[in-house]
């Protein structure tokens, strides 16, 4: 039997775009899916429309979220629960894939059975395909580990098909976050040594919207945010000991910079103070790098850094943290053409 791709879809509350994802669904020249929206309360008229495509064709299917607590990774766990398919794909309501997507995904899947999940391109857009002209990321010569450590990440939810036993064998999403639960999937998946491939060879298939009312991007730096990404980074150090790769501990550094020092701008200190104290007890950072990142926290908290000469000392002091990412970055240079993957 052909396999059937299970896709699961969070919604909440985007009636003037939610339309668009289904048209981008329903235009699959690949026939064998099911599409499972589960709603997570919307309060306008996203589930009516659901529902208006739900009765046109029953491959959609509509579902109140039943499970704890709120939120986008919730709803997809339980989608992933009650779905039917031999893969699962994650696509969201501001998001659009091509007509040819299923069908190349698939494809290349079946084609190596002993892959846990496969990794596709994907462009940046923000009102229509291709405004943009910007890749999501591109493939790069480090592995995918380290660019993840760097926030440097070639995959995100979306853009990735997972063979439905191996995305329930690896725990699903973790439902205990607020932020970050892409990265801390893909550090369980890279540091455990599941099976992959990059696709990078195909053309994109997801036009991936940017967003600035993404509800992950509302109130980043709140406190209960802010305790989801320390939780990554701990939950990491665990795994990476667990999987005897306690030599790649200290490149959680750039992660725990990051989060120290943007809680210590928000007025965080006690959280910024007690990451930097774990990391030097963990050997993530070195007692020299310690007493650098304690110092720019301090200036931090002192709000000095509104002084030029503060804020130059400041950059000195964190330049061995910083590393460059290229997510939403690339143009396109070359005319992106479509096509549909044959069977080897």
């Amino acid at each position: 039997m052909p396999s059937l791709v299970s896709i699961l879809t969070p919604s909440f509350n985007r009636e003037d775009l939610v339309a668009e994802t289904l048209d981008s669904v329903l235009a699959q020249t690949w026939p064998h899916w099911e599409m499972l929206v589960v709603d997570d309360g919307s309060t306008d008229r996203t589930k009516e429309i659901v529902a208006e495509y739900a009765a046109r064709d029953s491959r959609i299917r509509l579902y109140d979220r039943t499970w704890q607590p709120k939120g986008a990774c919730t709803c997809r766990n339980e989608g992933v629960a009650m779905c039917d398919g031999d893969y699962v794909m994650f696509l969201d309501t501001d998001d659009i894939i091509e007509p040819f997507c299923l069908e190349n995904r698939v494809r290349a899947m079946d084609g190596e059975p002993d892959l846990d999940f496969a990794i596709f391109p994907g462009l940046m857009f923000e009102h229509a395909p291709h405004d943009l002209g910007l890749w999501w990321n591109i493939d790069k010569a480090e592995d995918e580990l380290t660019r993840q450590f760097r926030q440097d990440a070639i995959a995100q939810g979306t853009g990735v098909l997972w063979r439905k036993e191996s995305f329930v064998r690896i725990g699903m999403w973790d439902l205990d976050l607020m932020l970050w639960q892409d990265i801390e999937l893909f550090f369980r998946a890279y540091i455990q040594g599941y099976r992959y491939r990059k696709f990078f060879d195909l053309p994109p298939d997801l036009h991936n919207r940017v967003n600035p009312a993404s509800l992950s991007r509302s109130q980043f730096f709140a406190p209960a945010k802010q305790w989801s990404r320390v939780q990554v980074v701990k939950q990491t150090a665990a795994l990476l000991r667990a999987n005897g790769q306690t030599n790649r501990l200290p490149e959680l550094r750039f992660m725990v910079v990051e989060i120290a020092t943007g809680a210590s701008r928000s007025g965080q200190m006690r959280l910024a103070t007690s990451l930097l104290h774990w990391a030097l007890r963990e050997g993530v950072v070195q007692p020299g790098e310690a007493l650098r990142i304690a110092v720019v926290l301090g200036l931090h908290q002192s709000r000095l850094t509104r002084f030029g000469p503060a804020q130059r000392l400041v950059s000195a002091l964190l330049s061995s943290f910083s590393c460059q990412s290229t997510i939403g970055q690339i143009p396109i240079t070359t005319p992106v053409t479509s096509e549909v993957r044959t069977n080897p």
